[in-house]
């Protein structure tokens, strides 16, 4: 399928200013769980628990506790995004001059490659929660993954409702129950992933009890609660999910993160065509750790 270009300007003089290109949402997510990069196809990613308790000591070696080794398959998939422009397109617009000796331009070729990383960015986001194998363009999300539970141990909070500014707080609370204690006592904390509505509601919620600080804070906001849990805000999430988890048992994976930010651009006029081609492929997947440490809320499932 070729890719349609629209040009729609009523421009008439000289190009001056850069291409405003549209906005996306970041790859947040990313930042907040565990990335596995250097997965050849698929690796086995294991994980140790070992019980401890103590023992009254005598003169003799008296081995105890539990320790249990589980493990779960990270299984990549290769895409890629592809571009074919014609530069003929670009005649009577501001890059008339560079189309006519047959190239774009340094200026639209850089707005293309910002273009295409950044959509690629946010298709990620919100693939890397909501994906679906079953689609040979995604791979299963976490969220996906969550739902379908194979161990059965996820926690999942009992009838969830859409979250709003009124009941945000309780449900976030509801989350929090539902964590094992151990989970919860563990060195390494674990974090409240929420979607944009809910951490919007629970400004909202928090600058009605009085804490006006919220409203005007913006980024230098404290993403946290009650100072015990981090929140992490992601666009990815579908509305009114709330999933409690450490950052280490949540983990994307990729064989080279410099895969993402390499794209080829071939200049195709040697073959006596007017076109310019784009062209990015990179290695995706997700996968969660121990489904027991995992507390989920949502009415996306």
């Amino acid at each position: 399928m070729a890719t349609t270009v629209n040009v729609d300007s009523t421009f008439s003089g000289k190009w001056a200013g850069d291409y405003i290109r549209s906005a996306f949402q970041a790859n947040d997510t990313l930042q907040g769980i565990t990335v596995k990069e250097n997965i050849e196809f698929k690796a086995i990613v294991k994980r140790l628990a070992d019980e401890i308790d103590f023992g009254a000591a005598n003169c003799s070696f008296n081995p105890t506790g539990t320790v249990a080794i589980t493990e779960r398959v990270l299984e990549l998939k290769k895409f890629q995004v592809q571009r074919q422009i014609c530069v003929n397109s670009f005649l009577q617009d501001w890059n008339a001059k560079d189309a006519q000796n047959g190239e774009l331009g340094t200026a639209l070729t850089d707005a293309l490659i910002g273009n295409i990383l950044e959509g690629v960015a946010a298709k990620n986001e919100e693939y890397v929660w909501t994906g679906d194998a079953g689609n040979a363009n995604q791979y299963d999300g976490l969220l996906t993954l969550i739902g379908q539970d194979a161990g059965g141990d996820i926690n999942f909070v009992s009838t969830p409702v859409a979250i709003d500014s009124t009941n945000v707080v309780a449900k976030i609370n509801a989350t929090i129950a539902d964590m094992p204690a151990a989970v919860k006592g563990a060195a390494e904390k674990p974090v409240l992933y929420v979607s944009t509505d809910v951490w919007e509601a629970f400004m909202i919620a928090s600058a009605a009890a009085g804490n006006g600080w919220y409203t005007y804070g913006g980024a230098e906001v404290p993403k946290s609660y009650l100072g015990m849990y981090k929140f992490h805000v992601c666009p990815g999430l579908p509305s009114s999910t709330i999933v409690m988890a450490r950052p280490t048992n949540l983990w994307f994976g990729t064989n080279l993160v410099n895969d993402w930010n390499n794209i080829t651009v071939a200049d195709m006029r040697q073959f006596g065509e007017d076109n310019v081609r784009f062209s990015l492929k990179f290695f995706a997947g997700a996968q969660y750790g121990i489904g027991s440490e995992i507390v989920a809320y949502s009415t996306w499932f």
